[in-house]
């Protein structure tokens, strides 16, 4: 039996959480739900640990990881050893959430997780758009945690 990939875990863990967060919206309002999100997201990345010295060198074979069976269509823009850009084209994250009817809340979700992640590493992650919001594309730029904004 093949492992399965990041993507297929994330869709059998949202099989089951869209509906779940549906029926909580139906309960307390969606208003109350979509607050209680987005305070998740805020307390997972204030309660990450800091990673430590980020090593940029393992970034684009970190990304084959979330990629794989052609999740991720996407290209590097820029990669050295303080910054890893990559834009996101085509996202089967976004496409599963829009067929499990939960596209709205797949920010919260999915996508949000990887701020987090790069705290993990010792990274910052700035993202202004994502395909799972509608955009064209999403604008990964990772940087060390202890740099000045761009």
């Amino acid at each position: 039996m093949s492992e399965l990939t990041y993507f297929e875990r994330r869709k059998i863990q949202m099989e089951y959480a869209v509906p779940l967060i549906r029926d909580l919206q139906a309960i307390l309002g969606e208003e109350t739900i979509l607050k209680a999100l987005e305070e998740r997201t805020r307390r997972q990345i204030e309660t990450t640990p800091d990673g430590g010295q980020p090593d940029f060198s393992r970034m684009a074979e970190g990304t084959k990881v979330f990629a794989a069976g052609d999740a991720l269509q996407y290209e590097v823009i820029a990669a050295d050893n303080t910054a890893f850009d990559m834009n996101v084209h085509q996202c089967q994250y976004a496409e599963m959430m829009e067929a499990l009817g939960g596209r709205d809340i797949g920010h919260h979700l999915v996508c949000n997780g990887d701020f987090a992640a790069a705290k993990r590493i010792g990274m910052r992650l700035d993202r202004t758009q994502t395909r799972m919001q509608g955009a064209d594309y999403c604008d990964f730029r990772y940087r060390t945690s202890l740099s000045a904004r761009d």
